[in-house]
């Protein structure tokens, strides 16, 4: 069953139960926010493929995030702040490009979370331990400890959301991927890949920056 949602391309990639807070300035997005508060407050958030977030018409990919808006402040410097919060992922089916800003004709997107999905949970939860243990300590805060979730649907939202540094289209193959344990799988191989490039970086660093990193006597 479709429905019709206001959409928002943006150069990141939502993920369900991410927050993201967004400063509203363009006049068109600003009759877009009006609509959203004078409706269900929901709208959609989608990956730019092409073109330029502020000005200009940007394409998006088909694959995105519903968006609710749970706080808007007053107007400050000349933009709405607005606080949303990702909910479940969609696929636009066609979009009409006739107003001020994009609106979608979409579906909603159901998880596969199959059989499979816990083992796969526990190779990218070992994945993301090692890349967030060394970008941790790279940063000096190598005490600090994060909790990953143990459910594999939201790790797989989770690691998309918080491993930032992950490429834009990278993150967005692992929204659109399912079933859930192909999610991870991708995930897992990524942030791999990018504790690799990370290690390679310390290495260049030299000798003092390595012992630095691993806290070494």
């Amino acid at each position: 069953m479709s429905e019709t949602l206001p959409i928002f391309p943006l150069n990141t990639v939502l993920f369900p139960g991410a927050p993201l807070p967004l400063r509203i300035f363009e006049p068109r997005y600003r009759k877009m926010l009006e609509r959203c508060l004078r409706a269900d407050r929901r709208f959609g958030v989608v990956l730019i493929k092409n073109g330029p977030e502020v000005g200009g018409t940007a394409e998006p990919y088909d694959v995105g995030t519903v968006a609710r808006i749970e706080n808007v402040r007053d107007e400050d410097g000349g933009a709405i702040p607005v606080f949303t919060r990702g909910e479940e992922r969609f696929r636009i089916i066609s979009l009409d490009r006739s107003g001020d800003y994009l609106v979608g004709d979409i579906e909603l997107l159901s998880d596969k979370v199959d059989a499979a999905a816990g083992p796969a949970a526990d190779l990218a939860r070992k994945a993301a331990d090692e890349y967030i243990r060394l970008l941790l300590t790279i940063q000096g805060e190598w005490h600090r400890i994060l909790e990953l979730p143990t459910d594999p649907l939201k790790l797989s939202y989770f690691l998309g959301t918080v491993l930032l540094g992950l490429d834009g289209a990278v993150r967005q193959k692992i929204l659109e991927t399912d079933p859930v344990s192909s999610r991870l799988t991708l995930a897992a191989r990524a942030i791999s890949e990018a504790a690799t490039e990370l290690q390679k970086t310390v290495m260049r660093a030299g000798p003092g920056r390595e012992r630095t990193v691993f806290g070494a006597n």
